[in-house]
């Protein structure tokens, strides 16, 4: 571990590979508007999962990497070396957009699961010793732990919190509740590999300022970043993207530039979009296309008894108070588990009463609510979290 760290220090976090990421590598990824052909098909996972070599050249080395499989597909991916250089070439420079320090100070609540408590110190963070990253825990935010978290936070006043969006928003949740507020100077909040709406972006604004969230993915053949008004910016020198529309709505589809190991060519990313805008300038200044927000992906549907997909359900929670966080799983087509973890001395049946109600607007009467009432809700592996679950075999009924 003490190793991996010094690595990641000497190649990714000193003052001077972050200034030749900021300010050099720029002419490494220029901007190609050399558009791709629609002759070429539209590819997905599962044409790769199904292909010989799961579409890696051969030719050349290449660093292995992994999606997470939370749509039950985990998918192996190659990356060449320019292509690592450009991943953090595309992060580092969105810091220096929005004036980041050369070397920040940075909190990662990003599925690091430091350790089980079982000695009951409330210790879930550990700092690194060459890079000097805090990092916390993403498993262990609850009603009980949330002010260790807060006190650390406090105490080590990073310039940057990298965050999954449903850790950062548990915490703001918390934090808010206590009239908690970041009081040192923090640059931002940077979130990304999660859906994250604009009311829970606007909670985790309320109590910690700055927050700027990246779209991207395993496959890295979109990045969309957000701006000052909170539009996502497609970032042209990282790949080329398109926007294509179908019955569920605009879905992101890109076309790799710098990732020989793996070249992707009009690859379906299944993530939804809204608010698309080709030729409205933004007032930010930044002249590339933009969306409005990132939806998630078609997996986020619930499919009624009558072939009807429901999607994009966090907006039944609205308007609904005492709920820390709520899940919603389908393994059938007439029925749906929502999983939901109420605030301390919450009426529990006012709240099962205001869900229900919420959610018979969207799923109608003819869908059977199971409650179940817990104190947290598990996260993947990978410590992200999933607002819906759905079966597999609910796709082939």
């Amino acid at each position: 571990m003490l190793f991996k760290d010094f690595l990641w220090w000497l190649l990714k976090e000193n003052r001077l590979v972050n200034f030749l990421y900021r300010e050099c590598f720029v002419y490494l990824f220029p901007v190609n508007k050399q558009p791709v052909s629609a002759d070429a098909g539209i590819i997905d996972k599962s044409s790769l999962l199904s292909s010989a070599g799961g579409g890696k050249s051969t030719r050349l080395p290449a660093i292995k990497g992994y999606s997470s499989g939370t749509t039950n597909q985990p998918l192996t991916v190659y990356r060449s070396i320019k292509s690592v250089l450009l991943e953090e070439y595309i992060i580092k420079s969105f810091y220096k957009s929005i004036a980041v320090p050369l070397r920040p100070r940075i909190a990662v609540l990003r599925g690091e699961q430091i350790k089980v408590n079982t000695d009951g110190d409330g210790i879930y963070w550990r700092q690194q010793f060459f890079s000097k990253r805090l990092l916390m825990s993403s498993y262990h935010i609850s009603q009980s732990s949330f002010r260790a978290y807060l006190a650390a936070l406090e105490t080590y006043k990073p310039d940057v919190i990298m965050a999954y969006p449903s850790a950062i928003t548990l915490l703001a949740k918390f934090a808010k509740g206590i009239s908690w507020q970041a009081r040192w100077k923090l640059s931002a909040v940077f979130t990304s590999s999660e859906s994250f709406s604009k009311e829970n972006q606007q909670l985790v604004r309320e109590v910690f300022g700055n927050v700027f969230d990246h779209y991207g993915q395993a496959e890295r053949v979109a990045a969309l970043q957000q701006c000052r008004q909170q539009h996502y910016h497609v970032r042209e020198d990282y790949s080329q993207v398109e926007f294509i529309e179908d019955e569920h709505g605009i879905r992101i589809v890109g076309s790799n530039l710098h990732n020989k190991a793996m070249v992707l060519t009009r690859y379906d990313t299944k993530d939804y979009i809204k608010g698309l805008s080709l030729d409205i300038a933004c007032s930010c200044g930044n002249p590339a296309p933009y969306v409005e927000q990132i939806l998630g992906r078609d997996d986020d549907y619930i499919i009624l008894p009558d072939g009807s997909h429901i999607g994009r359900l966090d907006v039944a929670f609205k308007g609904i108070t005492g709920l820390v966080e709520c899940q919603l799983e389908q393994r059938a087509l007439d029925s749906i588990i929502v999983r939901m973890v109420p605030e301390k001395a919450q009426d529990i049946h006012v709240l099962k009463a205001g869900i229900a109600d919420n959610l018979r607007a969207y799923l109608g009467e003819n869908v059977t609510l199971v409650f179940q009432v817990s104190d947290e809700i598990p996260r993947t592996a990978a410590g992200k979290f999933q607002s819906v679950i759905r079966s597999k075999d609910i796709d082939s009924a």
